[in-house]
């Protein structure tokens, strides 16, 4: 089973999001990030806490057995991560500061998922 875990599969799934893109929006958020503002830091702590919390989840999701699976647990921490990235987007409109990242990630449920896991990773290698 294991095998099929291969990146250029994934890159055949639908709704997929490549590395490369979920990095450029998430350096898009970086890069539009303001120095030394409280409201700012917490959301985006938030966003970070659901989005590895919830790539956490669903990196054990295969080696869980089905029997053991809580389905509507990894739905509420799915659309913890979404409702965490909308608070984020509002904060940054609301702030004068670019969210364009936001429409750009979409409103697909897999893919934002997906952004999710990638920025986990990127937060697991600088940890270090």
């Amino acid at each position: 089973m294991f095998k099929e875990f291969v990146y250029k599969n994934y890159l055949e799934a639908p709704n997929f999001i490549s590395f490369e893109e979920a990095m450029c929006i998430y350096e898009k958020i970086i890069a539009a990030a303001p120095e030394n503002d409280e409201g700012f830091e917490m959301a985006w702590e938030h966003a970070i806490e659901r989005m590895t919390a919830y790539s956490d989840l669903r990196a054990h999701w295969k080696l869980t057995p089905k029997d053991d699976r809580e389905n509507d647990q990894r739905t509420i921490m799915h659309d913890s991560v979404i409702h965490a990235l909308d608070l984020l987007a509002i904060y940054m409109e609301t702030g004068k500061m670019d969210a364009s990242w936001r429409k750009e990630l979409g409103n697909q449920r897999k893919r934002i998922g997906d952004f999710a896991c990638y920025v986990s990773l990127i937060y697991g290698l600088f940890a270090r």
